[in-house]
């Protein structure tokens, strides 16, 4: 089943395209509010994080879209809507500074285009890619501010597209949504907005900078993310706004062999990540542009749960459905799993975590936030989060020294191992 295409603006929205801020001002604000009282908040949200660091990226309206961070956590980067990048320097006391920034493209290129992504490429906090959406990923060295490769389609290619490995002649360079990097720093994939009814997921050899080829018959629509797995180089998946997320084993000679798994989602795909339950199997978390939550075993290709968004405003304890923001998932050092929700009601003043133990359960509550977020980047040995939104700010959290859990984000007693429910797959072409 196709996911609603109503979410193609959703879809647009989150990756920058954007609706028009005159469009937002002009647009009525519903009203919103707690369903419980204050002491009631205070019992059930028992961690409360507060703003360690925190930098204003512009005083234009600019967005922080994306957000990345080094293996090590000493530096973030942050994607601007305005195609700036500004890197921070994060010290051993977990406060934060800006420390450089650049922008996309180098400045003799003379015009403006839109970051669609940030990752840094190895275990040095030095080596920086840069997606733009125009069909190419920049590969920045940060030691010197300069572009060092530019990893882009090869249009000139004429050999049979039938693996990554392989190509064909495509014509024009494709816009790309989104990119990711495998674990070892070898291997970069872009995926591609919908081009005459085609879609690409296209590969990328990081140490001898040429394309490698590409997948095109495993979604019909725009693909919206990839991530490839945190440890395994050569597992990576896929999300699209037909709805479907599938999952690759890139070892193997022809995408048909490659595809090892497929999600229906019935909706549109916004963002993937990569989780490990206790039984230290492989676990697909999903948020949709409908702001939906999703939670998969990736080989067996169960459903373990799914929360539309009437039940993630509930947990969050907020009235207005129409108001939640589902940013992302994240797991803690004990593999347990957590949803980063807020709301779009007025400037996003409300910003809470949601733990998963067979349902969303209230965890922590952010007080001082000023804005709708948009993304955020999470480390699991300190419980380090951060965040970046719609007024431009990115914002370094820590927990308060009198919250009753240590840490920002304690052990939670994952229940992702609970008996799943089996997933009603589609063959994708």
């Amino acid at each position: 089943m196709k996911g609603n295409i109503n979410s193609r603006a959703e879809a647009s929205y989150s990756r920058g395209g954007g609706y028009d801020d005159e469009w937002r001002d002009a647009t009525p604000v519903v009203d919103d509010e707690d369903t419980c009282s204050a002491e009631e908040l205070e019992g059930l949200f028992q961690i409360k994080c507060r703003i360690g660091g925190e930098s204003a990226v512009s005083l234009e309206k600019d967005y922080v879209l994306h957000l990345a961070a080094d293996s090590g956590f000493t530096r973030v980067a942050a994607g601007l809507s305005s195609s700036f990048v500004h890197i921070f320097d994060i010290n051993a006391e977990r406060t934060m500074q800006i420390s450089s920034l650049t922008r996309i493209p180098t400045p003799q290129d003379n015009q403006i285009l839109n970051v669609c992504g940030v990752r840094f490429l190895d275990d040095t906090p030095n080596c920086l890619l840069v997606g733009e959406s125009e069909g190419s990923v920049h590969l920045f060295d940060l030691r010197t501010q300069r572009e060092v490769a530019r990893f882009e389609e090869d249009v000139e290619c004429t050999q049979g597209f039938t693996n990554f490995r392989g190509g064909k002649n495509l014509g024009d360079r494709k816009t790309i949504n989104c990119f990711d990097s495998n674990s070892n720093g070898r291997i970069i994939c872009t995926g591609t907005e919908q081009s005459k009814g085609e879609v690409y997921l296209f590969f990328y050899d990081v140490r001898e900078r040429k394309h490698l080829g590409g997948y095109f018959e495993s979604h019909e629509d725009d693909i919206t993310a990839l991530r490839f797995h945190d440890t395994n180089p050569d597992l990576l998946c896929s999300g699209s706004i037909d709805g479907l997320i599938n999952v690759f084993d890139i070892r193997e000679e022809t995408e048909d062999d490659a595809l090892t798994t497929t999600f229906n989602t019935e909706s549109s795909v916004q963002k993937l990540n990569w989780h490990k339950n206790i039984y230290e199997q492989d676990v697909i978390s999903c948020i949709t542009h409908t702001n939906d939550f999703h939670v998969y075993l990736a080989e067996e290709g169960d459903v373990v749960a799914t929360f539309d968004r009437c039940q993630i405003t509930a947990a969050a304890k907020r009235r207005n459905e129409a108001n939640c923001n589902v940013v992302n998932a994240h797991s803690t050092a004990n593999g347990d799993l957590f949803l980063l929700a807020g709301t779009n009601h007025i400037k996003g003043e409300v910003l809470r975590t949601l733990r998963f133990n067979k349902s969303l359960l209230p965890m922590a509550d952010f007080i001082g936030n000023k804005q709708i977020v948009r993304s955020s980047i999470f480390e699991k040995k300190s419980g380090t989060l951060v965040t970046g939104g719609e007024s431009g700010f990115v914002t370094l959290w820590t927990a308060d020294s009198t919250s009753k859990d240590d840490g920002l984000l304690a052990s939670c007693s994952s229940e992702l191992k609970h008996k799943s429910k089996k997933s009603k797959k589609k063959t994708p072409y």
